[in-house]
């Protein structure tokens, strides 16, 4: 076993020790759920500091391939981080940390808390070991706690029925997915012997091509790819709406990430991924941006439009593997940034707006930014920013794929660029009318709520924190993204795609 690189899993050890600790300290003590929050952000505080130091250390991996942490003998375990693995799961505690705070408070009605935070945790615990694992098996183990403890935090609020549905519905949907990956560890394990990804890779035949469509198909339905979507609108349209935020903006786009990887080591050539990726990415970014004008709910219309944002995604780094272009996933990886933001800053405004109106109709928050302006505001930036509007982070992101499809002169390209330009003017017929009515005249609902004392509608700063922060996150890489891109560049560049 190396030793010596005890740091690449020492994050995974922080959020796994930590989230028994949590429960433990919880139960034993009768901690309330501020105390909780607290001490869950302290321990994924921890593991950003962690993963950061292993960040800075990830060129020295590139030019030493005998660091790593496991056993490298047969039937052996191999933990190995890389650039853009470390950088995801970087963003996918940083989101982890918000909405913790935002949960504070917003799961003081629950009685339930003391499991919410330990499987924020184990989630996230989960997400790590599937980046940096090098075993198919251990890959699907780590894909199964992620699975199970997810679906835990869909159905979290268990007495709504429909909460359970949607539990049961991600539940079975990923499964599904998961065991398709099983098969696919069968055929590769048939013809190498062997489930280590390096092994897999030196002996490629038709028997791991199966076993990389195996897995092509199971991340796709993790990932909410057309027509793999359907769990998509009910999970996230009823899960809490700190969950949502979550799913939505890390853990299904992160899938995207980790398919290549698989899929290109078994044996897929990477014209075939990126081609697959560009065609289904025109469907995502249809089926996305023409269902969520139909929707009355607001979290459901969030839901179709993380299909259509997966599928903006989908297509920038179709681009990158179809042309090899690094332009292309230097766009992709800070696409990714910026729709993890918005994603959950527009999912955690919804859960502010259900916490205190009651309201979950797109009608009912006609008005709603004389009650709440603060919550109206970031909602505007959300939806602004998920709309591509100039200035915010989601026209950067877009110019940036949009900037790379031209470059290619391709007719493919320039095909997928029209069905990417076409769904982001449906989807301005969905944001714009959304972010209107907040401020035009108050709904009855909303009307009544304003004759009730104002006090009571004086937003935690438990919420706000975290909501504000994510706002100016979305107006300062939309001004000044420079950095971020660069950030992004420098990524690609130690990357071994």
């Amino acid at each position: 076993m190396n030793t010596g690189t005890f740091s690449i899993i020492l994050p995974a050890v922080i959020l796994i020790v930590g989230a028994f600790l949590v429960y433990l300290f919880s139960r034993f003590f009768r901690l309330r759920n501020r105390l909780i929050a607290i001490l869950t952000v302290l321990i994924l505080t921890a593991t950003l500091v962690s993963l950061v130091m292993l960040y800075l250390q990830v060129p020295e991996f590139y030019h030493s391939p005998n660091n790593f942490f496991g056993l490298s003998e047969p039937g052996g375990i191999i933990y190995r981080p890389n650039a853009l693995g470390v950088f995801i799961l970087i963003v996918a505690i940083i989101i982890g940390i918000m909405i913790t705070l935002y949960s504070a408070e917003y799961l003081s009605r629950d009685p339930r808390f003391v499991t919410y935070y330990p499987l924020i945790l184990l989630t996230l615990a989960g997400l790590m070991g599937m980046f940096m694992s090098t075993n198919l098996f251990n890959l699907f183990l780590l894909t199964e706690l992620t699975t199970i403890t997810a679906s835990a935090l869909v159905a979290f609020r268990f007495q709504q029925e429909i909460a359970i549905k949607a539990g049961f519905k991600y539940l079975i949907m990923s499964s599904l997915g998961t065991m398709t990956m099983l098969l696919g560890i069968y055929f590769v394990y048939r013809s190498t012997g062997s489930m280590h990804l390096d092994q897999a890779l030196a002996q490629s035949d038709s028997f791991t091509r199966i076993g990389a469509a195996c897995f092509l198909l199971g991340f796709s339905l993790k990932a909410g790819i057309v027509p793999l979507h359907t769990w998509v609108p009910d999970v996230y349209g009823h899960a809490p709406s700190a969950v949502s935020g979550l799913l939505a903006g890390v853990l299904s786009k992160s899938m995207l990430f980790i398919l290549p990887v698989i899929s290109l080591r078994l044996g897929m050539t990477r014209g075939e991924l990126g081609g697959y990726l560009m065609l289904f990415a025109c469907f995502n970014m249809l089926v996305g941006s023409v269902r969520m004008l139909k929707q009355s709910l607001y979290r459901r219309f969030l839901s179709f439009s993380s299909i259509a944002q997966t599928g903006y995604l989908m297509f920038g780094l179709g681009m990158g593997y179809y042309f090899d272009l690094d332009q292309a996933f230097t766009a992709s990886v800070f696409l990714f940034l910026v729709i993890a933001v918005m994603k959950c800053l527009a999912f955690l405004s919804a859960g502010m707006y259900q916490f205190y109106s009651g309201s979950q109709d797109i009608d009912g928050l006609r008005g709603i930014g004389r009650l709440m302006p603060g919550t109206a505001f970031s909602f505007s930036v959300a939806l602004g920013g998920l709309a591509g509007i100039p200035l915010l982070a989601g026209f950067t992101g877009k110019w940036l794929i949009f900037s790379v499809a031209l470059v290619t002169g391709d007719r493919f390209a320039i095909l997928c660029l029209v069905v990417f330009m076409i769904s982001t003017l449906i989807s301005l017929g969905g944001y714009l009318p959304t972010l209107v009515k907040q401020y035009q005249d108050p709904s009855p609902e909303v009307k009544e709520l304003l004759t009730r004392s104002p006090r009571a509608f004086r937003v935690s700063h438990w919420m706000l924190v975290p909501v504000d922060v994510l706002s100016l996150l979305v107006i300062v890489m939309g001004v000044y993204p420079t950095p971020w891109i660069n950030l992004a560049e420098n990524i690609i560049r130690w990357m071994l795609i």
